[in-house]
């Protein structure tokens, strides 16, 4: 299911091509299509911990709550009941579509908070560089980053009321740039660049020319030149292990979740033990994933043996309305290469390449450039247990 959202952009000085409406003209297009399945994946990522989600993590869980049209918009006055409830839940929100938007049109891949920085620092700095709250108040949500040696900041912002380049609320957004230093090896200041992603979400309440809209602008923490590709690499590699932490925190490896949080190596006679599974149907069949499932609502899925091969079947095929089971997991060579960097080998942070784009098959499959899959267990047959 595909959505359409406004878009606002300040300050960039070269658009990506797709967020242009015209390839040849650097001007933003007016509206952009957003992909419910894959914003939802990021919403997963960024939110749940080692608890399952509740509905289905391959379901957009608000989407029940939009209206049924090709814009993004709310029923009602929105999701929440308080006004406590409904910042929470934009705030949620607004962090996946920061997440979203940044992944599709910035190639932005790996996502880390800039809380897990700072403990990580505690452990050991990155390769001479330091990062360091400069003044109190809010800083950016994230250190982001291409590859180890492309990195950036982020602030998300989701909210329901109004959302200018020219109200005091952005200029307080551009000025938590200001708080966060990263300092090279000799102690002077280095510009990382950012992003604001501020979601304003429109409502059945709003009036129609209102909007569900994007405000996107670029601006760089304080520093006396920027931080160069090659001193940048053992933050980069921090900002991998990170992203990849969450990912083992719900894939139930407790140890390497700890081992990439703290950046503090894991004995290599801890072994790592998973159970591989194949995609049976559409085009990445065949390929190989490390996970489990969530089971529906209606209990644990049957398991068959088809071929001399298990496969999870739903808790009754003859029911139409019966949930499914949820697969999530990581693809299998990401997975061999994350438990590398957490047994501190060096080089494996750039030796994770980005899992290959794919096109929509089904709207509730979703697989990202990190490698992590949701999607119906049906398209998933466990294979074999592996010890790494």
């Amino acid at each position: 299911m595909e959505k359409n959202v406004k878009l606002l952009m300040s300050r960039h000085p070269t658009i990506p091509h797709s967020l242009r409406a015209i390839s040849t003209v650097n001007k933003p297009a007016d509206t952009i299509v957003v992909g419910l399945s894959n914003l939802y994946h990021h919403y997963y990522l960024d939110t749940y911990g080692r608890s399952p989600p509740s509905p289905d993590p391959a379901q957009f869980e608000h989407s029940r709550f939009l209206l049924p049209t090709a814009e993004f918009r709310f029923q009602g006055s929105g999701i929440g009941d308080s006004p406590e409830s409904k910042r929470s839940r934009s705030n949620d929100l607004g962090r996946a579509f920061c997440r979203w938007f940044l992944y599709e049109h910035f190639n932005v891949t790996y996502f880390a908070h800039l809380s897990q920085i700072l403990n990580r620092q505690l452990h050991r700095a990155f390769g001479g560089l330091r990062v360091a709250r400069e003044t109190s108040g809010d800083t950016p949500d994230y250190f982001c980053a291409e590859s180890v040696d492309r990195i950036c900041l982020a602030e998300a912002k989701g909210r329901y009321t109004a959302i200018s380049f020219n109200n005091k609320e952005f200029g307080k957004w551009r000025r938590q740039f200001e708080r966060v230093v990263v300092t090279d090896s000799s102690g002077k200041p280095v510009t990382v660049k950012g992003h604001i992603v501020a979601t304003r979400f429109a409502t059945e309440h709003d009036s129609p020319r209102l909007k569900t809209c994007i405000s996107a602008e670029d601006p760089a923490s304080p520093g006396d030149r920027p931080l160069g590709p090659d001193e940048s690499r053992a933050l980069g590699a921090s900002i991998v292990a990170l992203h990849y932490s969450g990912i083992a925190e719900k894939l139930r490896q407790p140890i390497l979740a700890v081992a990439l949080a703290s950046g503090v190596p894991m004995p290599s006679e801890l072994r790592v033990q998973a159970i591989a599974w194949e995609i049976v149907a559409g085009p990445l069949v065949n390929r190989r994933f490390v996970g489990g499932y969530f089971p529906g609502s209606d209990g644990e899925p049957n398991i068959i043996q088809e071929n001399g091969r298990m496969r999870l079947q739903r808790h009754n095929p003859l029911r139409l309305d019966s949930p499914t089971a949820t697969f999530f997991g990581l693809e299998e060579r990401i997975f061999r290469k994350v438990v590398r960097l957490a047994r501190g080998e060096a080089s494996a942070g750039e030796g994770i390449s980005h899992f290959e784009e794919t096109a929509f098959f089904y709207s509730g499959f979703s697989v990202l450039r990190d490698g992590t899959a949701i999607g119906p267990v049906e398209f998933f047959s466990p294979i074999e247990p592996i010890v790494i």
